[in-house]
């Protein structure tokens, strides 16, 4: 089975497929992963704002679904994974070919989400809630090969709610999550 990560920044992405693998065994791959073997090939930082730019340029060269096209490769059929990173359409489209996959978009509100990157501090992230809001609406392309975070959660097969900062009640959720994707199949 395949589980498909997408959703806004600082949903808790990341903390969901660490879940995963820790509770299922599950291998993980973010398609970002892919960008930044890429980047540091060609001794290129890869800071969030020159990973966006060259994720859009090699999507431009190689078509949109590539990142997918690259991490299907890496991954066999029969094992369990949790990919993450899916910021494009086209990259769905292309994990939906396998069976068993299913995309969790996941989300918390805006305020939640904007405390959470401040708390990690990253290079790169926006400083204040307006750049975070500026930020997240460059990622939301409709067309074209940049990022397309709101058509991509439209894909997904299920919305999960990540607003609580209590691990133990999360995994509570996921564990919920997880047992529904398990009786769906």
């Amino acid at each position: 089975m395949i589980i498909g990560l997408t959703g806004s920044y600082c949903s808790g992405k990341d903390t969901v497929a660490a879940y995963i693998v820790k509770k299922c065994g599950y291998k993980h791959y973010s398609l970002s992963d892919i960008i930044r073997e890429i980047m540091n090939k060609k001794d290129i930082k890869p800071i969030r704002a020159s990973m966006i730019l060259f994720g859009t340029q090699l999507r431009e060269e190689k078509g949109n679904g590539i990142l997918a096209k690259k991490v299907l490769e890496k991954i066999g059929l029969n094992d369990n994974f949790c990919i993450t990173s899916i910021r494009h359409s086209d990259e769905v489209k292309e994990l939906k070919k396998r069976k068993k996959f299913t995309l969790i978009n996941i989300d918390a509100p805006q305020n939640i989400r904007f405390a959470r990157m401040k708390d990690r501090k990253r290079p790169g992230d926006p400083l204040t809630l307006e750049k975070f809001v500026e930020f997240e609406k460059k990622e939301s392309q409709i067309e074209g090969s940049g990022q397309q975070l709101l058509k991509t959660a439209a894909l997904s097969d299920i919305t999960f709610v990540n607003d609580l900062n209590d691990m133990a009640a999360l995994e509570v959720r996921i564990d919920k999550l997880l047992k529904n994707i398990e009786n769906k199949k």
